[in-house]
């Protein structure tokens, strides 16, 4: 699954004047999916604790200034997804110490591992990329993000 097939515009969040750590941005994040998913069952609290134990296990800074934060949860049926951008980079214990400024937000269906999978690696890949990872960084707002994000054909 790519990323421009499960960001929509409004999944997309322009952070330039974010100020808090890291848990309170994944927390920020985490309450912006929450006001326009449907959490089965309305389960906002479990999906929340698992989300902070996959963080707590190891960091999902990748490196490059990205990070992937994401759990796996039977509280949702389909791969949920938000993209944050911030200019100023913030500390994510990430692999290569350098502060994270791309963040894809990743809850997943429990019972769908290849799915999992393949999401997390096709965003991965696609991050890897310096001129891609540069045009999203230097967007505008979130909506040129978006025309970007759309610009991208499955590999």
């Amino acid at each position: 699954m790519e990323l421009h097939e499960i960001i929509s515009s409004e999944r997309i969040l322009r952070l330039d004047n974010f100020q808090g750590d890291k848990s309170e941005l994944l927390k920020f994040i985490f309450e912006k999916c929450d006001k326009i998913s449907s959490f089965k069952e309305k389960r906002r609290d479990e999906i929340w604790e698992t989300l902070i134990e996959r963080e707590n296990s190891m960091s999902t800074g990748i490196g490059l200034g990205v990070a992937i934060p994401h759990c796996s949860t039977e509280y949702v049926d389909d791969v949920i997804a938000m993209l944050a951008v911030m200019k100023d980079g913030i500390d994510f214990q990430a692999i290569d110490d350098v502060p994270v400024q791309i963040i894809v937000l990743l809850l997943l269906p429990k019972n769908k591992f290849e799915k999992h999978i393949k999401t997390l690696a096709s965003v991965a890949r696609l991050f890897n990329n310096e001129e891609f990872r540069s045009r999203i960084l230097n967007a505008e707002n979130s909506e040129e993000i978006y025309t970007i994000l759309q610009g991208i054909t499955p590999q």
